[in-house]
C-alpha cells in the first residue's frame, strides 16, 4: 500500500501541477506496462509483483485528484460559458 498521502488536494492544484501529475501518472503506467511485457507471461519474482502493486496503487492515488481537478475546472468553465450565454 502507498504510505502517507503526500498529494496536493485537487482544489488547490495549479495548471502546472495538473500537467506534472499527468506526466507522473503516465510514467508509472508505462513502467508497469514495460515490466509486464518483459515478463512475457512467465512467472515474475515476488519483489517485481510487489513493485507493480505499489506502482499501480500510486497511479490510482494520482489519478483521483487529477480527474477531480480536471472535472472541477471544466465545471467552472461551463458555468462561465453559461453566464456569458455561450
Amino acid at each position: 500500500m502507498v504510505a502517507e498521502p503526500r498529494l496536493i488536494p485537487q482544489d488547490e492544484m495549479s495548471a502546472l501541477q495538473l500537467i506534472d501529475t499527468s506526466y507522473d501518472l503516465l510514467a508509472i503506467l508505462q513502467l508497469v506496462r514495460s515490466v509486464a511485457d518483459a515478463s512475457n507471461g512467465s512467472t515474475m519474482p515476488v519483489d517485481e509483483v510487489a513493485a507493480i502493486s505499489r506502482a499501480m496503487a500510486l497511479a490510482i492515488q494520482l489519478h483521483a485528484p487529477l480527474h477531480d481537478a480536471i472535472e472541477s475546472h471544466e465545471g467552472r468553465a461551463i458555468e462561465r460559458c453559461k453566464a456569458k450565454g455561450v
